[in-house]
């Protein structure tokens, strides 16, 4: 199936170091091309512990769009991400986590005709703005210039404010107390 990555998801090292740190096998991202999700727009409303700030989230709006890469992924990989960005389900199979799977028509940058794609969008109602941390927007900003992204829309994300914040780091790193 056909997988959009417009935040993190776009930088290979981002999910791959995520997925070391919750014992994953990190999915296959590395046969992505560029594209682009027309009528939606880029957000922050979501905070995560991980990455201590705001996360990417797209809301619908008609006439802005969100660049981002196509990946052909298999439901076992889809699997992999639905935990990376809390997509959970309840017993009657209605989503209850962070994000949600949804499909879209996402347009090839370039040459090529639009495929149907599945992506994530934050359940979330609230629409604030949660500032991302400086090192989550370098992650976001490195996958995009990784596929080929144009320049306007790194300047566009580029411009968005940042917090300082950490690094995420593995399990066991620094919290445990120091062997004598």
């Amino acid at each position: 199936m056909w997988y959009f990555a417009y935040g993190s998801n776009i930088n290979l090292r981002a999910v791959t170091e995520w997925c070391r740190h919750y014992a994953h096998r990190s999915p296959n991202l590395k046969a992505g091309r560029p594209g682009v999700l027309d009528n939606y727009r880029f957000s922050f409303p979501i905070f995560s512990e991980y990455w201590g700030g705001g996360i990417a989230d797209i809301v619908y709006d008609p006439g802005k769009y969100v660049q981002g890469a196509l990946f052909d992924l298999t439901e076992a990989d889809m699997l992999i991400l639905d935990a990376k960005v809390g997509r959970k389900l309840d017993p009657g199979g209605k989503d209850i986590g962070v994000y949600r799977r949804i499909e879209v028509k996402v347009a090839p940058l370039g040459k090529g005709e639009p495929v149907k794609a599945v992506t994530y969008q934050g359940l979330s109602a609230d629409r604030y703005h949660i500032p991302p941390t400086q090192h989550y927007m370098d992650s976001v900003i490195q996958g995009a210039y990784s596929f080929g992204l144009s320049m306007m829309w790194v300047s566009y994300l580029q411009s968005f404010s940042t917090q300082v914040g950490k690094k995420p780091k593995p399990p066991g790193y620094g919290d445990a107390a120091p062997r004598m």
